[in-house]
C-alpha cells in the first residue's frame, strides 16, 4: 500500500465535515428566506396585537403564542424545510453518488446532513421564541425576567420536538426520495397534527402533543379532559426514544440504498 494515501476520517471527522458543507448550502438556499419570512409573519403579529390591537397580559400572550405559532406552525414548517429533502434532492440534482465516494461513509452523511438541518431550524425558533419574550415585555423589564423561565422551558420542548421532526422528515426524504416533501406532509399532518388533537389516548401517538406537554401547555384539542396525565419526565424519553428510531431508521436506508442512480 503507498505511503502517500491519506488516512480515513474517523466518524467525527466526517459528521463535521458533512455538517458544515450542508449548512452553508442552508444559508445560501431559499428555504432559509421562506422560514425567515414565516418566522417574522408570527413574531410580527403578535406583537401587532400586543401593542396595537388588543393589548392584554404579556405571559398570556406568549404562551398563546408559542402554543399556536411555534407549536402550531413553525415546529412543523423548520424541520421540514431543513430536512426532508435532505437526500432526495442530491439524488434529483445526481450528486450524492458522488458524496457517497468520498471517505466520509453513508452514516456520516446522513449524520451530519441531520444535525445541520436541525441545528438551523432550532436557532430559528430559539431566536424567535426570545424576540417575542422580549418584544411582549419591552413595557415590563422586571416581569420579562420573572418569567423567563417559563419560556426557556418552552425553547427546551421545541429543541426535542425539533430533533425528532427532522429525524421524521430525514427519514421519509431517505426512503422514498420521488416522494419526499408529500410523505413528510402525510406524516406531520396525519399524525402528529390531527392525531394530536384527539381525545382519550389517541393523542398519544403525536409528538408534538407531548412535545407541549414537556413545555407545560394546557392539553388543548378536543375533550382535553379525557387524556390523561402523565408525568414530564415520560414525555422526554418518549420524544427522544421516536427521535433515535427515525434517526436510526434513515441511517439504515441510507446505507442499503441504491436511490436509482441508473435512473433516466
Amino acid at each position: 500500500m503507498s505511503k502517500n494515501l491519506l488516512p480515513v476520517p474517523d466518524l467525527a471527522t466526517s459528521v463535521a465535515a458533512v455538517y458544515k458543507l450542508n449548512f452553508k448550502r442552508l444559508l445560501r438556499g431559499r428555504k432559509l428566506r421562506f422560514a425567515l419570512i414565516a418566522l417574522v409573519l408570527v413574531v410580527g403579529a403578535t406583537l401587532t396585537a400586543r401593542y396595537v390591537v388588543d393589548p392584554e397580559d404579556p405571559q398570556l400572550l406568549v404562551r398563546d403564542a408559542i402554543r399556536t405559532g411555534f407549536f402550531g406552525l413553525l415546529a412543523y414548517l423548520l424541520p421540514f424545510l431543513f430536512n426532508s429533502g435532505a437526500i432526495a434532492e442530491e439524488v434529483e440534482t445526481r450528486t450524492l453518488p458522488y458524496l457517497l465516494l468520498r471517505p466520509t461513509g453513508r452514516f456520516g452523511l446522513t449524520l451530519g446532513k441531520y444535525l445541520s438541518g436541525a441545528t438551523l431550524a432550532f436557532a430559528l425558533l430559539a431566536i424567535g421564541v426570545l424576540v417575542l419574550h422580549a418584544g411582549a415585555y419591552a413595557t415590563e423589564p422586571s416581569a420579562m425576567i420573572e418569567n423567563i423561565d417559563e419560556t426557556l422551558r418552552m425553547i427546551g420542548a421545541l429543541a426535542l420536538l425539533t430533533l425528532c421532526y427532522s429525524a421524521i422528515c430525514l427519514f421519509w426524504g431517505a426512503l422514498i426520495t420521488e416522494a419526499s416533501g408529500l410523505m413528510s406532509t402525510l406524516h406531520l399532518g396525519a399524525i402528529e397534527f390531527a392525531l394530536g388533537m384527539m381525545p382519550f389516548a389517541i393523542r398519544f401517538v403525536s409528538m408534538n402533543y407531548w412535545a407541549t406537554q414537556i413545555a407545560g401547555l394546557p392539553k388543548g384539542g378536543f375533550l382535553p379532559d379525557t387524556v390523561p396525565d402523565v408525568e414530564t419526565w415520560i414525555a422526554v424519553v418518549i420524544v427522544t426514544v421516536v427521535t433515535l428510531l427515525f434517526l436510526g431508521g434513515a441511517s439504515a436506508v441510507v446505507r442499503t440504498s441504491q436511490f436509482g442512480f441508473g435512473k433516466a
